[in-house]
């Protein structure tokens, strides 16, 4: 079976070369500092020594949080890696509690992207009966993983599989569980990076957002989950995937990355102008 792609068109361009275009700007756009260069040189050095890597991005049009997405996506260029982990939450609480998709394939404007089925069957034998569920429903109808597979495709990874996961549940307990059992199921050898996806603050004024969005990145380099359950407990309402940040501190953890550097952060009201009601985005990568 083949998911197709339902959320072009609304969060990125439906039509393949102008993905592609928007794309290539997007990565133009990250390269075009020199600073920005020089940053993600030095941070490069340090991933390329890691056979497994988490990186955090956001799912946003990408008109508003593409140039953030693409810090991340700049950094994996580097990086021999093509099998991917993708983590979400579940946007529309359709999935019993972690849903992992059914399908062989996903397909995007740019073409279709392999399932991994060695990675699913591993961590359905590993994790508890009904713990976790093979869901293409819950994978059909939330759009924040596609988003993600354009970005992986521009990079053309030759023998590129990915493991589509649902977070619904978003609880400590969860998080700490989903973390270890994602780590568990790393084929021996092999690199593999695990892309968590979550925006930050949504519809507070511009000032308030970075406030708290500062708060949720500070609390989240510190690498400490009650820590950061302590912070998020007061904005869990306004952060949609702070549980899928959780699993991806105890996965890190997990496989001895103990880390994480912010790479981008800022607010679709520093794109559009519109400070009144905005939304945070940021990039991370945990070493």
């Amino acid at each position: 079976m083949i998911r197709p792609h339902s959320f072009s068109d609304i969060f990125y361009p439906r039509d393949c070369e102008t993905l592609k275009r928007e794309l290539q700007n997007l990565f133009d756009t990250v390269y075009s500092s020199l600073e920005t260069r020089r940053f993600l040189g030095m941070i490069e050095g340090f991933v390329q020594k890691k056979r497994i890597l988490s990186f955090i991005v956001p799912h946003g049009a990408y008109k508003y949080s593409g140039v953030v997405s693409a810090f991340a996506y700049a950094l994996i260029k580097t990086l021999d890696c093509n099998n991917f982990i993708i983590l979400s939450s579940d946007h529309k609480g359709t999935s019993p509690g972690i849903s992992i998709t059914d399908d062989d394939y996903w397909s995007t404007p740019l073409g279709e992207v392999k399932v991994n089925n060695s990675m699913r069957s591993d961590l359905l034998r590993k994790s508890a009966k009904d713990y976790i569920s093979l869901d293409s429903l819950t994978l059909e109808l939330d759009y924040t993983i596609e988003t993600q597979l354009p970005f992986i495709q521009f990079l053309q990874i030759e023998n590129l599989s990915i493991l589509p996961v649902i977070q619904k549940r978003q609880d400590i307990e969860t998080s700490i569980r989903l973390g270890r059992l994602l780590s568990s199921i790393i084929p021996s050898g092999e690199r593999v990076i695990l892309i968590s996806t979550s925006n930050l603050t949504h519809y507070l004024d511009y000032n308030e957002c970075y406030k708290i969005d500062n708060q949720i990145l500070s609390t989240t380099i510190s690498m400490n989950l009650n820590s950061f359950y302590q912070t998020v407990g007061n904005y869990a309402h306004i952060i949609c995937g702070y549980g899928c940040i959780a699993s991806t501190i105890e996965f890190s953890r997990m496989i001895g990355n103990s880390d994480a550097i912010v790479l981008k952060h800022l607010t679709s009201g520093d794109v559009d102008g519109n400070k009144s009601s905005v939304v945070g985005y940021a990039s991370l990568v945990m070493v």
